[in-house]
């Protein structure tokens, strides 16, 4: 009730209560529930507190606004770990191990030479 009501409506519940009292004044028999209904839910008839009634909660439309902030909740965010490929490259090579080692091999094993 609060959000849509303008708390300066709520201010003036005071003047209800005293205009309900002005009109019992002048009529005993009235009940708080005939004040109301004959205040808010008729049309009713001038009877000479227009300019009161007019004071009334609810009564006039001045100051007329809304403000509505739209909230909007976001799912929980939860990051993806991260999926890490690690690529290796083999670098280039111009000659091939196993003719490296043949020719390393064969070196040591020679026979004696005559320098």
């Amino acid at each position: 009730m609060l959000s849509a009501t303008p708390c300066n409506q709520l201010l003036k519940l005071p003047v209800l209560v005293v205009h309900f009292q002005e009109h019992q004044h002048r009529d005993p028999s009235i009940s708080f529930l005939g004040f109301i209904y004959h205040h808010y839910a008729v049309n009713h008839a001038d009877d000479g507190d227009s300019a009161r009634d007019q004071q009334l909660p609810f009564q006039s439309h001045d100051d007329c606004g809304s403000f509505q902030l739209p909230l909007y909740l976001f799912p929980t965010f939860e990051p993806l770990a991260p999926h890490v490929v690690i690529l290796q490259s083999e670098k280039p090579s111009f000659y091939s191990d196993s003719n490296l080692l043949a020719t390393y091999l064969s070196a040591i094993w020679q026979p004696p030479q005559r320098a």
